[in-house]
C-alpha cells in the first residue's frame, strides 16, 4: 500500500475524497479504491489483476484480486438501517433509538413495528398490528398432525421446523417457484402481509409443539390478547385463579423480547438473508435461520450450557468446573462474545428482570449453580483478562427458566423473540434490488489429474 503520491496506473480510477491507494508488487501498478462508511467495495479489487499463472491456475490471477475472509471476520455483506451495534462501547440502537431508552417504555408490538417499518407506531398503528397478529387463522390441520406425529420427548425445535414445512406445503400459492414468478421483491403489500402471518404462525406452531412436548391440550388463540399473552394462553400457561397468563411473566417477556429483538448480522440472520437473496418465500428463509440457530456455536450454545450446568450437580462443584475450563479441558458455553469487548449492554436489564423474578429464580436448583459459576467467573482474572462475560442470551435463558419453561424450550423462545428482527431484515432486502449471495472460494486441491490405464 502506498500514499497519495504513488503513481497510478492509467486504468486506475481517480477518486475524490477518502480512498485507499494500493500498489501491486506483482505488476508495479497502483490503484485508488474509494472508502465509503469506512469500508471498501470488494468489487473494486477485481481491477487488480496480474498475468495468468499457469503453474497456479486455480489462483486465477488474471481475473482480479479476491478477498479471503473465512468466517466473515471483517466483511460487511449488506447495508442496513435496522440495528446498530458497537461492541467496543457496549451500545445497541434500534433504528437510531438506544435500547436503554426503549426498555420498559415500549411493548413487543412497538419494538416489532419500529424494527420492521422503521418508526415507532402511532396509537392506531399499534392497535392494528396487535389485532392483525391475533387474527391470523389457525394453521391447516396437517400442521397439527405433523407435529403430533413426533415422539413427545423429541426436541421441540425439530417439531417446529416440521410444522413450518407443513404450513408452507399448505400455502403453496405463496411459494414463488411453485407459482412460477417473483412474488415478494418490490411487492411490499404482500411482504407486509406475510410478515404478520409468519410471526403469528410461528408462535402458534411453537405453542402446538410445546403442548405436544408436555402432553397437554393446545388452547386456541384469543383475539383479545396480545402476542405474548396469546403465546402463554395457547401453551396453557395461565393462572388457575384467573384463567389468564401471569401478568408479571408477560411484563418480563415484553422487556426480554425488546432486548433480544435483533442483533444485526448474526449467524442466523445471515443465513436468513443468504436464503432470501434467492427470492423464496419467508418460511424458507426462516427455516434456514432456525437451522443456523440450532448450532452449538450459535443459539444451540445455550442448550449446551444448560446441560453442562446440570452436569455440575451442586454449587459446591462450581469451582471445579471453572478450574477445568481454565485448564483447557472443556469450554464454558454461554460465555464470551465475538462482538463485545465490554459487558453486553443487554445483560444489565436482563439481570434486573431476574432480580424481579426473585424467589422463582432463587428456588431453581439449576440457576443456583449457574449463578455460582457466574460469581466465580466474574471475580477470576482468567475470565476478566480475556473479557469473557456471560452472553446476554444465556442470562435471558435463566429468566425463562425462572418462569418455569423447560430447558429444551428456551431456544424456541429465543427464536420467536428474534423473528421480529428477521422480518425487519427481510423487508429491507425485499425493498432493494435482486442480488443473489454467491461467495467465492479459494481452490487448494489438485488439478488436471489423469486416470491410470
Amino acid at each position: 500500500m502506498g500514499n497519495s503520491q504513488t503513481a497510478s496506473a492509467s486504468k486506475a480510477e481517480k477518486v475524490k475524497g477518502n480512498h485507499l491507494t494500493v500498489t501491486d508488487s506483482r505488476t508495479g501498478k497502483s490503484y485508488e479504491i474509494p472508502i465509503t462508511h469506512n469500508a471498501v467495495s470488494a468489487v473494486h479489487f477485481q481491477q487488480i489483476n496480474a498475468p495468468e499463472d499457469e503453474e497456479h491456475a486455480a489462483d486465477q490471477t488474471h481475473k482480479g484480486l479476491r478477498l479471503f475472509d473465512p468466517g466473515f471476520q471483517n466483511t460487511a455483506v449488506s447495508e442496513s438501517a435496522v440495528t446498530y451495534v458497537d461492541g467496543d462501547k457496549g451500545k445497541i440502537q434500534y433504528r437510531g433509538y438506544p435500547i436503554e431508552d426503549l426498555i420498559g417504555k415500549v411493548q413487543f408490538v412497538d419494538t416489532s413495528f419500529l424494527l420492521i417499518w422503521g418508526h415507532l407506531p402511532s396509537s392506531d398503528e399499534r392497535s392494528k398490528l396487535r389485532n392483525d397478529l391475533s387474527s391470523v387463522p389457525l394453521p391447516h390441520q396437517s400442521v397439527f398432525d405433523v407435529i403430533r406425529s413426533f415422539p413427545h420427548d423429541a426436541p421441540p425445535l425439530t417439531m417446529i421446523t416440521a410444522g413450518l414445512a407443513a404450513l408452507q406445503a399448505s400455502q403453496k400459492e405463496y411459494i414463488p417457484a411453485h407459482v412460477g414468478k417473483n412474488l415478494y421483491l418490490k411487492n411490499m403489500t404482500l411482504v407486509d402481509e406475510q410478515i404478520v402471518k409468519t410471526m403469528s404462525n410461528l408462535v402458534t406452531i411453537s405453542a402446538i409443539a410445546y403442548c405436544h412436548n408436555n402432553s397437554r391440550e393446545f388452547t386456541p388463540p384469543d383475539p383479545s390478547l396480545s402476542y405474548i399473552e396469546n403465546m402463554l394462553h395457547m401453551m396453557g400457561r395461565v393462572e388457575p385463579s384467573t384463567g389468564k397468563p401471569n401478568p408479571h411473566h408477560v411484563s418480563c417477556l415484553e422487556r426480554l423480547w425488546c432486548l433480544v429483538a435483533d442483533h444485526e448480522m448474526t449467524c442466523s440472520t445471515a443465513a436468513f438473508l443468504q436464503t432470501a437473496s434467492a427470492l423464496p418465500d419467508p418460511i424458507s428463509c426462516l427455516l434456514s435461520a432456525i437451522s443456523a440457530c440450532y448450532g452449538i456455536l450459535h443459539g444451540g450454545a445455550i442448550e449446551v450450557a444448560y446441560k453442562n450446568i446440570a452436569e455440575v450437580g451442586g454449587v459446591e462443584n462450581a469451582q471445579a468446573k471453572i478450574d477445568s475450563v481454565k485448564a483447557g479441558k472443556e469450554r464454558l458455553f454461554g460465555y464470551g462474545h465475538r462482538i463485545y469487548r465490554v459487558t453486553d449492554p443487554r445483560s444489565v436489564f436482563i439481570r434486573e428482570v431476574l432480580a424481579e423474578l426473585g424467589e422463582e429464580a432463587k428456588n431453581n436448583p439449576l440457576l443456583k449453580v449457574a449463578f455460582e459459576i457466574d460469581r466465580i467467573a466474574s471475580e477470576d482474572e482468567y475470565f476478566i483478562s480475556r473479557k469473557l462475560n456471560p452472553n446476554a442470551d444465556l442470562f435471558a435463558s435463566f429468566a425463562y427458566s425462572a418462569m418455569g419453561f423447560p430447558a429444551e424450550f428456551i431456544l424456541p423462545l429465543s427464536l420467536i423473540s428474534r423473528t421480529q428482527g428477521f422480518m425487519a431484515h427481510w423487508r429491507e432486502a425485499m425493498s432493494g434490488t435482486a442480488r443473489i449471495w454467491r461467495p467465492q472460494q479459494l481452490y487448494t486441491g489438485d488439478l488436471n489429474l489423469k486416470l491410470e490405464d
